[in-house]
């Protein structure tokens, strides 16, 4: 029976130490079972080549232990729901950090290189994103063992609290959008807060003091929008209220840029020799009036669409 012990230790050091006793006790017992219905059938002992058949029969000592004490996985397939949606909202978070990155960065450069830019925001959303997968994992895996997550799974909860449009799911990529525009928009009107004053002084362009007026208002209408883009990420589905909401936004933004459009002069020019990437701002206010009633007839389109929606939920 040497072989049939041999078989017993391999699986006993896959065992918790805690465990290898009982369960080696209850495994030996079953095996001893078989070796002895083995015997009776065949009328006489086995030899070592049936007992190691019969042995093989049974599985690998590693796949044997798994029976008795299974590991914990580092996710359960029960928490793989709130897994996905903390990732994904992870991945948001990380993507509008990196792309304000980036846009900072091209406020900066005196050149454009879209391939070089494109590169390093994916390189910098990787080696951020994979530090992200490794904590969310880790504390998926120990509020598990700590019993957390299965008290979060039997947490209490009504039907009337469920969604009233279940099917109207909110898009991430629309919320990351937004989160991305609203950002990269208070970064614009507030240059002065976070940039070096040589940096600024290098700035190609600046508001006008007559357009000073609509720095306040898009950085009210910028703060709002953030705030409703990170509500909504707290959400699956839109409700009727929350759609209108959303509407409401776009019409406000319309407005905003079709009254900007109206006005003479918006920016001005900073510095006696601008440089070629300056060139591209002073191309582009000649034709910003343009570009701006353009993008508040765009929004004004967008919020009859959001509006049409929100009256057919």
């Amino acid at each position: 029976m040497e072989l049939l012990e041999r078989y017993l230790d391999a699986i006993t050091v896959e065992l918790p130490e805690e465990k290898q006793t009982d369960i080696i006790r209850e495994l030996r017992a079953n095996l001893l079972d078989l070796v002895d219905a083995a015997r009776e059938e065949k009328g006489g002992d086995l030899t070592e080549a049936e007992l190691g058949q019969l042995l093989q029969q049974q599985g690998h000592p590693v796949e044997v232990a798994q029976r008795y004490a299974p590991d914990l996985p580092l996710v359960a397939a029960e928490d793989m729901p709130l897994y996905r949606s903390v990732l994904w909202h992870s991945a948001a978070v990380v993507a509008v950090l990196v792309l304000l990155k980036g846009l900072t960065g091209l406020i900066h450069a005196d050149s454009l290189n879209p391939i070089r830019l494109l590169m390093s925001m994916a390189y910098n959303f990787l080696d951020q994103f994979a530090t992200v997968l490794l904590v969310v994992t880790a504390i998926f895996y120990g509020a598990a063992h700590a019993g957390w997550t299965l008290k979060w799974r039997q947490r209490r909860w009504q039907v009337a609290d469920l969604p009233k449009f279940p099917r109207a799911r909110i898009k991430l990529s629309d919320t990351i959008t937004d989160l991305a525009s609203d950002a990269f928009l208070l970064l614009l009107l507030w240059t002065p807060l976070w940039m070096s004053t040589e940096a600024q002084a290098n700035l190609p362009v600046q508001l006008t003091a007559e357009s000073e007026i609509w720095r306040y208002v898009l950085t009210g209408l910028a703060i709002i929008s953030t705030v409703f883009s990170l509500y909504r990420l707290t959400q699956l589905s839109w409700q009727r209220w929350s759609k209108y909401c959303y509407a409401f936004e776009h019409l406000l933004f319309a407005a905003v840029f079709g009254a900007m459009s109206q006005q003479s002069q918006l920016i001005q020019r900073v510095g006696a020799e601008p440089t070629q990437f300056e060139q591209l701002w002073f191309s582009a206010d000649r034709s910003i009036s343009a570009v701006l009633l353009v993008t508040s007839f765009i929004l004004l389109a967008l919020a009859l669409l959001e509006f049409k929606r929100a009256r057919s939920l």
